[in-house]
């Protein structure tokens, strides 16, 4: 029974660190964002197989959009940042890299649908894509 208790509470340590993990990232970038005047989104729609690393994205990129948001990028961005935080750690899965966001000299890319994003070489997933907050009519314009 003991090391029942153990296990499962070695596990819900595991999982407590993976969600703080994935919010210290959020962290991190909110910091960046501060000192940031502008946030580029490049967008790529592919169908096939394919690895983008984040210079192909941007040559690839069917859609860009630039949002100038002077000392207030980090507010503009957090709808973004809820969702990273929402995010579990996971291992990085390749390809079907599809969005692209940078803001000074830090990136974000997402992959498969918008679910995972690779952030300083540490990936993060969560079931709700991000592309879906991206399309709401108030993010780009509101």
């Amino acid at each position: 029974m003991r090391l029942l208790v153990a296990i499962a509470g070695a596990g819900l340590l595991l999982l407590v660190g993976c969600a703080a993990h994935a919010g210290s990232a959020a962290d991190a970038i909110e910091q960046q964002l501060r000192s940031s005047s502008s946030v580029s989104f490049y967008f790529v729609s592919r169908t096939e197989d394919y690895d983008y690393d984040a210079r192909k994205i941007q040559s690839e990129a069917s859609v860009q959009v630039r949002r100038s948001c002077g000392a207030n990028c980090h507010h503009f961005m957090e709808p973004v940042l809820a969702s990273l935080r929402a995010s579990k750690a996971s291992n990085c899965l390749p390809g079907q890299q599809d969005l692209l966001i940078t803001f000074g000299k830090s990136q974000l890319i997402y992959s498969y649908s918008g679910r995972q994003v690779m952030y300083e070489e540490q990936c993060y997933f969560n079931p709700a894509s991000v592309h879906h907050l991206l399309k709401s009519d108030g993010f780009f314009f509101g």
